[in-house]
């Protein structure tokens, strides 16, 4: 697995959404200023070359606490953007025991909603038949800055068109709802005020009562490139109440 590594302390680690990779994660760096920042691409995706094709969430879960091994980490705050947060999910729900928390930026424990669907199905149909276009329109939705912007591209392209277009599929029929219950670390939702997957709050407030609600203002959901600096200063805010441990005011 190819990963980026940044600074020391707190591990934290983040998981990137189908075919994004770590590149979504450039306006995260920073983070490595205060925290072991690690970035890895997951199999199928940018760097990371590999023989098999079709993922499970598990398997990526799998994947992240084979990675820890490597680097030594028994702990990890796990932070997964998108359906990036299946696989963070998953993580918490077989790993416990290696987890410090969970973040979930415009996450879902399954998909509820016909927009939803329909965005995973017309993901899965672009994936095959148009990547390069699908690839701009991602680059695009998630910033304005040209050079960053082409960079993503790039990178959205290295991933495996199979592996991709399997991922959007196995998201579209992903569901954790009836073992949330069961999750047992500190659980936190960030999620664009503008984003319709916000609506997912109430399906985790029944099931999590104690999971922590971060709503960031005048953004849909590419939070941590088109909100970079809230969403940077939220995840600080929760590593150091972690570190010091007391709550942490999030509002």
């Amino acid at each position: 697995m190819y990963y980026e590594e940044h600074g020391t302390g707190t591990p934290l680690i983040m998981i990137h959404p189908p075919a994004m990779g770590r590149k979504v994660f450039h306006y995260q760096r920073p983070l490595g200023q205060r925290f072991r920042l690690i970035l890895p691409d997951l199999g199928g995706h940018g760097d990371t070359e590999t023989e098999k094709t079709f993922f499970t969430a598990l398997d990526y879960a799998a994947e992240i606490a084979a990675l820890q091994d490597h680097l030594g980490i028994q702990k990890a705050v796990i932070c997964g953007y998108s359906s990036g947060g299946n696989v963070v999910q998953e993580f918490g729900l077989n790993y416990p025991d290696r987890t410090m928390a969970l973040v979930l930026c415009g996450g879902f424990p399954e998909v509820h909603s016909y927009l939803l669907k329909y965005e995973h199905i017309a993901g899965m149909y672009m994936a095959k038949h148009y990547p390069k276009l699908l690839a701009k329109g991602l680059a695009t939705a998630h910033t304005p800055d040209q050079h960053v912007r082409r960079m993503m591209y790039k990178h959205i392209l290295k991933a495996n068109k199979i592996t991709w277009f399997h991922c959007y599929h196995e998201s579209l029929h992903f569901s954790c709802l009836d073992r949330l219950k069961k999750l047992k670390v500190p659980f936190y939702l960030i999620y664009g005020a503008r984003d319709f997957n916000n609506k997912h709050v109430r399906l985790y407030k029944r099931r999590v009562p104690d999971a922590e609600i971060i709503i960031i203002k005048k953004v849909a959901h590419q939070v941590p490139t088109r909100k970079y600096r809230q969403f940077n200063k939220k995840l600080t805010e929760i590593i150091t109440g972690l570190k010091n441990g007391t709550p942490t005011s999030l509002n």
